[in-house]
């Protein structure tokens, strides 16, 4: 069954270390493992957002893009999958990953240029997109399953 992402929300950040405190403000809300879809041209600040979600999560490990390695594993108060699908062209590429394997309720999944699988689109409990509005300026807006709602709404 598809998560329902019928909810939604937009958040502004305006300087990386904003970027990355709203991505640490959302690891410290993630309970369970879930799945994420990052979208975004180059350059918008998608590796940032998971190095917060990650410091959120406890990670202590430098957290990179993994435009080049495709995939790293980091182990948090939660496990965590960071992956990158820019540079695979087909969806058996993404399977040959073994990253539909780590969907397993105790695993953060993220993926950066999710949209490129239709599979993951479909899996995601949320969509964020990164927009560049300025310099620094950003636009994340995100849709997700209300069953995660805890996460992106700000109390």
């Amino acid at each position: 069954m598809l998560p329902d992402r019928s909810e939604t929300a937009v958040f502004r950040t305006h300087s990386e270390r904003e970027t990355i405190e709203f991505g640490e403000r959302l690891g410290r809300r993630i309970r369970s493992g879930m799945c994420l879809s990052l979208g975004g041209g180059m350059g918008s600040g998608k590796s940032v957002l998971v190095r917060g979600i990650c410091r959120g999560l406890g990670v202590d490990d430098d957290v990179v893009s993994p435009s080049f390695i495709l995939c790293e594993a980091y182990v948090g108060r939660l496990p965590v999958i960071h992956t990158d699908f820019y540079r695979l062209e087909f969806e058996n590429e993404i399977e040959e990953l073994g990253v539909f394997d780590q969907i397993d309720g105790e695993t953060v999944v993220i993926a950066e240029w999710g949209g490129r699988s239709e599979r993951w689109q479909d899996l995601a409990d949320a969509v964020l997109e990164l927009i560049v509005i300025g310099e620094s300026d950003r636009r994340i807006s995100v849709s997700y399953s209300p069953d995660v709602a805890h996460i992106f709404e700000e109390r």
